[in-house]
């Protein structure tokens, strides 16, 4: 398996979501959640691989998707 960013991604935030299952507040995820976006990170990782070969490319592009959910979730996160 490459390194890549979507796969760093991937594993910090499932290493959050089970270092918080302890805790007595509320989770981030729920396990399905969690499940989804495990399974939507997997596979645009796989599109983006099919799509370009150059790995420099690869990394900009999934750079900049990151990039870009998280300013899209952010600012769905502000209106609600």
């Amino acid at each position: 398996m490459k390194l890549t960013p979507l796969n760093i991604t991937l594993a910090c935030i499932l290493v959050w979501a089970i270092s918080e299952m302890g805790l007595v507040e509320k989770p981030l995820f729920s396990w399905a959640w969690l499940l989804i976006l495990s399974i939507v990170l997997i596979v645009v990782d796989i599109l983006f691989r099919l799509w370009t070969k150059n790995t420099q490319r690869l990394w900009i592009m999934q750079i900049g998707f990151i990039l870009v959910v998280g300013i899209i979730s952010m600012l769905i996160k502000l209106q609600f």
